[in-house]
C-alpha cells in the first residue's frame, strides 16, 4: 500500500488564545506528530483549531481531499462541543490519539508544562459525547514517540486504507456458488452494503471467445515464461498448455477491462456450460501472484478476503483446511489446484502439472502449479456471515511450517500451525464455533490487530480464534 492520506485535527481551547505563546507551541507539537507519523502516513495539518467553525472548515477540507482517515489530537485541553458536530457528520473514519509531549512528571514540573500537556481530560470529554451521540470510538493512547502507540496508530492508518479498498472492490463470478456449500453463501446486496464488495458475473461464453481470439504472440510468450519459471511436467502436451494459457490470458483481459480485483470460479459450472475448454487453475495461480483475489467453487467471499489481504500484505493465498495433523498441532492446507505461486518455497521449484481432478468432462485437461509454501508467520482470514446476516471476520495467526513439497499431492499445499495456547483441538473448536467458513485467505505477517480495526471501521463482527 501507498502511504495513508491523513488529516490531523489538532484541538485547543479558544480561551487559551489569550496566551500568545501557547498556540504556536501547540502547532509545533502538531508538526512533531506529523513527523512521527510520516513513515506510514502523509499527514495534512491545517493549523490549530479552537472554534467550531475552524473544526468544520478543517474537516470539510479533509473530505474534499478524500483523506483515508482523520486523526484527532487534543494538543492541550479543548471542550468537546467544538468538534462533536463535524465528527458526527463526517463520512471519514476518525481515530482519537490520546497523547502529549511530556514524557515524565518529576518534582520539577512547572504549571506551564502541565498547561501544555492536559489534553487527556479533553479526550475523556470528547469520547463521552461521541458515545452519547451513538458514534463508535476508535482510540489510541500513548506517548507520541512510543513505538507501541505509533504502531497502533499506523495499524489504524492501514485499516482505513483497506476500508477504502473494500468499498471499491469488484469481484467477478464465473459460474455460480457450488450448491449445498452454505457456509460461504452470501446475499450480494449484504456484501455490497456491509463491506463494499460488488459482484459482477463473468459470462463463460465471452471468456471462451476471448480465449479463442487471444493473440498468438501473447500466448507464445506466456508459455515460454512458464517453461522458464516452472518445472513443467514432460507429459504435458502443447495443446494442454496452450488451452490453459489462453484461458489465463482471457481472464486477465476480462478482469482488467471490467476493473475487477479478483474472481471466483466453480469447476462444475465450467463442465455444465461447456463453453470453456478447461478449468482456470493455472489462471488462478498466476492471477493470485499478481495481487488479485480468488475463491474456489464460486466463493466470492473468499475472493474478497484474498483481495483484501493482498492489499494489506502485498500477497495472499486462497486455501482450505484439509486434514488434521494432531501429532504436530497442525493442519494440512490445500484445495483443488489453486494457490499463489509467488508464496512458494524459495528452495524448491514450482511444478506445472496436469490436474488429476477427473470429476467433470472437459475438452482439455487443466494445468496447475504445485508447490509447498515458504515457512513463516502468517494470518488466516475467513470472511463469513453470522447471525442476522451480519458479516464477520474470523481471524487466526500462526505459522506456515517448514514442510516439503509432497509430489503425490500434486497441487499447492502447506502445513499451518495455529498460534493457539491449547493446541490444534482448541483452535479448531473455536474456529467452528465462531462460524469460520471452510475457505480462507492467508498472508504472511501479523495482521490480526489491523483486521480487528478494519472490522470496526466497516461495522462488521470480528472474532479472533
Amino acid at each position: 500500500m501507498q502511504q495513508a492520506k491523513v488529516g490531523l485535527l489538532g484541538l485547543m481551547l479558544e480561551l487559551y488564545d489569550a496566551l500568545p505563546d501557547l498556540k504556536p507551541r501547540m502547532a509545533a507539537f502538531a508538526e512533531e506528530l506529523v513527523q512521527s507519523l510520516s513513515p506510514v502516513a502523509k499527514v495534512d495539518f491545517p493549523g490549530v483549531c479552537s472554534t467550531r467553525d475552524q473544526v468544520d472548515q478543517a474537516v470539510a477540507a479533509f473530505e474534499a481531499d478524500d483523506k483515508d482517515l482523520i486523526i484527532v489530537v487534543l494538543l492541550t485541553y479543548a471542550p468537546s462541543h467544538i468538534a462533536l458536530p463535524a465528527l458526527l457528520r463526517t463520512r471519514l473514519p476518525v481515530v482519537i490519539f490520546n497523547t502529549q509531549q511530556l514524557q515524565s512528571i518529576t518534582p520539577n514540573v512547572t504549571s506551564e508544562e502541565t498547561l501544555r500537556n492536559h489534553g487527556m481530560h479533553g479526550v475523556q470529554d470528547l469520547c463521552n459525547v461521541l458515545l452519547r451521540a451513538g458514534r463508535p470510538i476508535h482510540l489510541v493512547t500513548g506517548h507520541y514517540q512510543d513505538e507501541r502507540a505509533l504502531a497502533e496508530t499506523a495499524s489504524w492508518c492501514r485499516a482505513a486504507q483497506a476500508v477504502r479498498a473494500a468499498r471499491r472492490m469488484r469481484i467477478g463470478l464465473l459460474g455460480y456458488p457450488m450448491e449445498g456449500m452454505g457456509d460461504f453463501g452470501i446475499d450480494q446486496t449484504a456484501l455490497l452494503a456491509q463491506m463494499g464488495a460488488e459482484v459482477h458475473h463473468l459470462a463463460m461464453k465471452e471468456i471462451a471467445a476471448l480465449a479463442r481470439t487471444a493473440p498468438a504472440e501473447a500466448i507464445t510468450k506466456q508459455m515460454a515464461d512458464d517453461r522458464l519459471g516452472f518445472a513443467v511436467d514432460s507429459s504435458i502436451t502443447e495443446r494442454e498448455h496452450e488451452a490453459s494459457s489462453r484461458l489465463e490470458w482471457a481472464l486477465r483481459m476480462a478482469i482488467q477491462e471490467k476493473g475487477l480485483h479478483g474472481f471466483a470460479a466453480h469447476f462444475v459450472a465450467v463442465g455444465e456450460e461447456g463453453w470453456m475448454e478447461t478449468l482456470p487453475f493455472l489462471a488462478a495461480a498466476k492471477l493470485l501472484g499478481e495481487g488479485y483475489g480468488f475463491g474456489g467453487e464460486g466463493d466470492v467471499t473468499s475472493a474478497s478476503a484474498t483481495a483484501l489481504m493482498a492489499g494489506l500484505a502485498g500477497a495472499a493465498n486462497f486455501t482450505e483446511m484439509f486434514t488434521m495433523d494432531p501429532a504436530h498441532d497442525a493442519v494440512l492446507m490445500m484445495h483443488m489446484g489453486e494457490g499463489n505461486w509467488k508464496m512458494a518455497r524459495k528452495d524448491a521449484p514450482v511444478h506445472m502439472l496436469r490436474s488429476t481432478l477427473g470429476l467433470i468432462d472437459l475438452k482439455v485437461a487443466p494445468l496447475l502449479l504445485a508447490f509447498s509454501l515458504e515457512p513463516g508467520e502468517v494470518t488466516l482470514l475467513s470472511l463469513t456471515t453470522g447471525s442476522e446476516g451480519k458479516l464477520r471476520f474470523v481471524v487466526a495467526e500462526g505459522e506456515v511450517m517448514d514442510f516439503p513439497y509432497v509430489s503425490d499431492l500434486g497441487r499447492p499445499h502447506f502445513m499451518f500451525r495455529p498460534g493457539s495456547p491449547d493446541g490444534l483441538p482448541g483452535f479448531l473448536t473455536r474456529f467452528s464455533l465462531a462460524g469460520g467458513s471452510h475457505h480462507q485467505a492467508l498472508a504472511y505477517g501479523h495482521w490480526g490487530s489491523t483486521l480487528e480495526k478494519l472490522a470496526a471501521l466497516l461495522g462488521v463482527d470480528y472474532v479472533r480464534v
